[in-house]
């Protein structure tokens, strides 16, 4: 049998876990948007700057989530994902991705394709 030999491109490469604390008020300061809902991977909207994480890296704006706490989450609507979240004690571990670019006339949800009425 022969190896799979991965290029360092790959989106495998570039996945990363960071650990993100609740603030005093209980909030984790990150939004998670999209969902299986919307046909879309569950991504992190906006962050605050001072709670957006620690460890390998920081959660960024648009990444894909993958896993919260261990638990996969890539196919789930967002309410289950938010659950997940509500049940973790802190800090919170996440593992996400960077997303690669679009290619084409690919739109997110509320933005109108080009050519399509």
């Amino acid at each position: 049998m022969s190896k799979v030999i991965q290029k360092k491109n790959h989106w495998t490469t570039k996945v990363h876990q960071c650990a993100v604390s609740r603030g005093a008020q209980g909030q984790l300061g990150v939004t998670i948007l999209g969902g299986a809902e919307y046909g879309e991977f569950p991504y992190v909207g906006a962050t605050a700057e001072e709670d957006s994480g620690g460890g390998d890296g920081k959660l960024g704006e648009g990444e894909l989530l993958l896993e919260v706490q261990g638990i996969r989450v890539s196919g789930l609507p967002r309410y289950d994902v938010l659950g997940v979240i509500r049940s973790c004690k802190d800090p919170v571990l996440f593992k996400a991705v960077r997303q690669g670019k679009r290619k084409g006339n690919c739109g997110r949800r509320g933005e109108r394709l080009a050519g399509l009425q």
